[in-house]
Parts: structure tokens; C-alpha cells; sequence
């Protein structure tokens, strides 16, 4: 099973959460559908405002001596109170208005003493939000970051692979771990080897294999897929195969395509293909050669038959069989 999630993929995913983030928090909530605020009380209000709400009660209680209501009226402000009466007082020059705003002193909360609430702009409330914004473009860019760490270890390994067995079969699949079958000079030998073979009616071919070193650290995987197939009916008539391998420490996968006598010499359909990976022509003994930035993998085709049939001759596979060896390269 090829690698389901890409560092790519994960950059896309973080960069449309942080563009649709920026949308909805700056688009929609300032400019398309901005928060209103109602009910406001004294204490909100700008500070002309809170000005006229204190001669209002002046006037109030200079009419009707109710001081009741106006410590009721002076109680919301809460304990900006003291300075919005202040404030008042300093803001207005007819001495008259003056005399009725020191008469509403005496109703002032005890409490009172801080500034009033000021009006305008809530400074705090945009940096809370703004700190809020970075926090979560921080957290977002941290996931991605770890999860491109771990490489996005492929869904197989995920999911829990046989430790022992090292790789993921595909039904009716005859992959093994084996024993290379070509003597390698001390030190060239490989850390994995696997053998594969594919038999016409596996509609279902695709092996994966995990390479991991000596100590049993996971360095990426590899494996073999149906690439194309051609004709109708059943079982599908395979044409092509994909061989890909896949590094944890690099950001791309490598494919090859092995491809039929047939559809090798199809320009069309080798152009085609050529999107896939670099096609290459199935014959016994070929080596299909891959490397990434710490991986070399060698697919060495054992054997291959093809089937017969109404379709052009050596066009798709009755079988085929690959041993896959997987080196670590020198740091």
C-alpha cells in the first residue's frame, strides 16, 4: 500500500486551516458580520457619554430629590463611579451644572475609586483575540511539523503491521521475507529482502513492505501495485505495475513502472504511464533501481509469464515475480 499521507498534503491541510481561519476571524467577524454590542451600561459607554449620563442624573435629582434613585443610577457605573462623577464635574464649566453634580456626590458607592470603564475601542479584547489567533496558527504549525517528524509513518505501519513479518500482504498474496538470492560483497548486504509474486486473477495486488534497520527502527517502506490493466472481463488483465518506495527522511516517493512487452512499445500508453514513474521494460533478470535520501531499493524481476488470450501478444502478465532488497545508505 502506496502512502497515504503526504507532506504535501498535511502542508495543504495546515495552510486552508490557516487561510480559512484568517476568513472567518477577520472577513466575517470584522467587516462582513461584525459582533454588535446592546444593553450597555454606564460603565462601557465613551467618556462624553458617561459626562452626559452623570448630568442627566444631576438634573434628575435636582427636580425631584429622589436620592434613592440617584445612587441607583450612579451604583451602575460600578466602581468607575467616583471618577465618572469627577470626570463630570471637570468637564463642565456652567457653574449652576456644577453645583448639581456636587449635590449627587454623597450618592457615590463607597467602593468607587477606580477609572471609569473607557469607552472606544476594546484594545484588550483585539489583543486577546490576536494572542488567541497566534496561539492557534502556533498549535497548528506545531501538529504539522511533528507529523511531518514521524514522515507520516505510512497507514500500514499505523495501523499496527506484524512486527515479525515485517510487511503487508495483499489477499491471496504469496509475499515472504526471504534470504537473497544474490551474493552481495561483505558489507553491501541488504536490510531487507522480499520476494512477491503475482498470479492472474489477484485482482487485488498490492504488496507493501516496511524497511526498518538493524536495531528495528522504521526507516520507510516499500512495495509493488497493479498500474494498468487493459481489455474488459474479469480477472483484469494487468498490464503494468507500479514499484514505488517511500523514505521517512525524504519528501517524496519514487515510483517505477514495469511495464509489458506490449504496452512498452505503446507510445501512447507509455506516455501515459510515464506521469506514474519511469517506465521500465519486464524482462527476466531486470533490475529496477530506486533511491532516496537514505534508501536504495533493487527490484530484481525473478520470473514473469504472460498470459494469452483474444488481447495482443506478451500484453499482460499471467505472472509475475519480484525480489525487492532495500540498503541503508552510509550517513
Amino acid at each position: 500500500m502506496r502512502p497515504i499521507v503526504s507532506t504535501n498534503t498535511l502542508l495543504a491541510v495546515a495552510v486552508s486551516f490557516i487561510v480559512g481561519l484568517l476568513i472567518g476571524w477577520m472577513a466575517l467577524g470584522w467587516w462582513i458580520a461584525p459582533v454588535n454590542w446592546v444593553d450597555a451600561g454606564p460603565a462601557n459607554l465613551r467618556q462624553d457619554l458617561q459626562v452626559e449620563f452623570v448630568q442627566m442624573v444631576a438634573d434628575s435629582f435636582a427636580l425631584t430629590g429622589n436620592a434613592d434613585k440617584a445612587a441607583k443610577r450612579l451604583d451602575e457605573f460600578g466602581d468607575g463611579a467616583g471618577p465618572a462623577v469627577q470626570a463630570a464635574n471637570a468637564a463642565i464649566t456652567d457653574p449652576f451644572e456644577k453645583v448639581r453634580i456636587e449635590q449627587i456626590v454623597p450618592f457615590v458607592p463607597a467602593a468607587s475609586g477606580q477609572p471609569a470603564a473607557a469607552g472606544g475601542i476594546p484594545w484588550l479584547q483585539i489583543l486577546g483575540v490576536c494572542f488567541g489567533g497566534l496561539f492557534i496558527i502556533v498549535v497548528a504549525g506545531g501538529a504539522f511539523f511533528f507529523l511531518r517528524s514521524r514522515s507520516s509513518t505510512p497507514a500500514t505501519k499505523a495501523a499496527g503491521r506484524p512486527a515479525a513479518r515485517g510487511f503487508t500482504p495483499s489477499p491471496g498474496s504469496t509475499a515472504q521475507m526471504v534470504q537473497p538470492e544474490v551474493a552481495y560483497p561483505a558489507g553491501e548486504e541488504p536490510i531487507s529482502t522480499f520476494k512477491t509474486t503475482y498470479m492472474l486473477g489477484n485482482d487485488l495486488y498490492d504488496e507493501s513492505f516496511s524497511i526498518d534497520d538493524q536495531q528495528g527502527d522504521f526507516l520507510g517502506e516499500c512495495g509493488v501495485g497493479i498500474g494498468e490493466t487493459m481489455g474488459v472481463g474479469d480477472p483484469k488483465k494487468v498490464t503494468a505495475f507500479e514499484v514505488w518506495l517511500f523514505d521517512k527522511n525524504d519528501i517524496r516517493t519514487v515510483t517505477k513502472v514495469v511495464m509489458s512487452d506490449h504496452a512498452f512499445r505503446d507510445e501512447t500508453l507509455t506516455s501515459r504511464l510515464a506521469a506514474k514513474g519511469e517506465p521500465v521494460l519486464a524482462r527476466s533478470g531486470e533490475v529496477v533501481k530506486m533511491e532516496t535520501a537514505t534508501l536504495k531499493v533493487e527490484a530484481r524481476i525473478v520470473d514473469l509469464q504472460y498470459g494469452s488470450g483474444p488481447l495482443p501478444s506478451n500484453s499482460f502478465f499471467q505472472q509475475l515475480t519480484l525480489e525487492i532488497s532495500a540498503w541503508k545508505k552510509a550517513a
